[in-house]
């Protein structure tokens, strides 16, 4: 109970990291220094950096009344959850550590992607190439990893060619992070388990794009595109928590 309650903790503050990160790469500032409100670019006070307290105490607003983002307090308890769910799965082992970089990589790619709809293309094939050294490393054959990462490459590569002729007066559904995200994920997960591990976030991704048809017959506005890499990182993630890695 002990060692559960202080991973649920570390993954809480793990979270606060990522936030920062979340904040800072897409405005291409130094990522040391104190972190400052993303609304009125003043200092934080201590209290404010306490994972899901800090933003529940200020009940989501900046000094200056300006809500904050839902999704920085998200990004803090999914963390906090995955790294209590690998720990139930894989004990402290090296699938465990790995599987906690991985899921760091998702909510930091999943978090910018739904905010500015972008995938840092350093982050995400960085990464990609990391799975491709440990996986093998940590039980994985390097055949299933290797193909895995060629295959959604390939697959999402098509998405996207596709997506240019289907649509070539407006915005692309598909961006070329998306074509990298899923290298990405091809490298963790291996070619055996790519189906599974991309249907939960196509699913996901379909129903909220079905729902936004809908509202929008009734004449009411809604989102031009929805950040379909967000749905791919939470539907990896929901895979990897319900034991579908199975190193």
């Amino acid at each position: 109970m002990l060692t559960s309650t202080a991973l649920f903790l570390i993954g809480l503050g793990f979270g606060t990291l990522l936030n920062i990160l979340i904040v800072r790469l897409p405005r291409e500032r130094r990522l040391l220094g104190w972190p400052r409100c993303t609304r009125t670019g003043e200092a934080l006070l201590w209290w404010q950096l306490l994972p899901l307290v800090g933003w529940l105490l200020q009940r989501g607003r900046a000094r200056d009344g300006r809500s904050l983002h839902w999704i920085h307090p998200l990004v803090e308890l999914l963390s906090g959850l995955m790294l209590l769910r690998l720990y139930q799965l894989y004990e402290f082992t090296p699938a465990f550590f790995y599987l906690s970089f991985v899921c760091g990589v998702l909510l930091l790619t999943g978090a910018i992607d739904w905010i500015h709809r972008y995938i840092y293309t350093f982050v995400i094939l960085g990464a990609a190439l990391l799975a491709l050294i440990i996986g093998p490393l940590v039980g994985m054959d390097w055949r299933n990893v290797l193909l895995g990462a060629l295959l959604g490459g390939f697959i999402f590569l098509l998405f996207y060619l596709l997506a240019r002729v289907l649509f070539p007066s407006t915005a692309v559904p598909f961006g070329l992070g998306d074509v990298y995200l899923a290298i990405f994920i091809g490298a963790v997960v291996g070619m055996l388990k790519l189906g599974t591990a991309l249907f939960y976030g196509m699913a996901m991704a379909g129903v909220v794009s079905a729902g936004i048809l809908l509202v929008r017959r009734t004449g009411r506005p809604t989102p031009t595109y929805i950040a379909y890499g967000s749905y791919l990182c939470l539907g990896v993630l929901l895979f990897i928590a319900l034991g579908g890695m199975g190193v």
